[in-house]
């Protein structure tokens, strides 16, 4: 016999069964890639990204991508900040997929850049690969600055 217990959950007993849903589940589908960037490890073009490192699943929908600045980025130049989708072996998916250029002015301590790269909220997929995430700088290195990185995607 069914019940109610002190949380408002109905609890079945006895092999009884619930009702199917008819559509949807009530979980967020949504997932979330998160990393920090250091603006002195960066180097003038992507990293090969290393075995173990996180990676956004073949075929999955990037509904947003942000940079929250938390220490001061720092050139002596006019620096500046891409990020982009690569495969495991280093072949580019899209260099500047994520965000490409994002002056120095925008990377000032507690600041948020909202990242508009064509992978980000349009109408692609990341592609039929996995995909690892890699920054550069342009024009001039970096002196300091770090900043999380946290993009949201949907897994098929």
């Amino acid at each position: 016999m069914a019940y109610v217990n002190a949380d408002g959950l109905e609890i079945l007993t006895a092999g009884e069964a619930g009702t199917a849903a008819k559509r949807g589940t009530a979980v967020s589908p949504k997932k979330a890639l998160v990393m920090t960037l250091t603006g002195t490890d960066l180097g003038s073009s992507a990293d090969t990204p290393q075995d173990h490192d996180a990676f956004i699943p073949a075929g999955s929908y990037i509904t947003s991508a942000s940079l929250i600045v938390t220490t001061a980025w720092t050139s002596a130049g006019s620096a500046t900040l891409t990020i982009g989708a690569y495969q495991q072996d280093g072949t580019t998916v899209d260099a500047d997929g994520i965000d490409a250029t994002v002056a120095l002015a925008a990377l000032a301590a507690n600041k948020g850049v909202a990242c508009d790269g064509a992978l980000v909220g349009g109408t692609a997929t990341v592609g039929a690969n996995d995909v690892y995430i890699e920054a550069n700088y342009g024009t001039a290195a970096f002196t300091a600055g770090e900043a999380k990185l946290v993009i949201e995607y949907i897994e098929p």
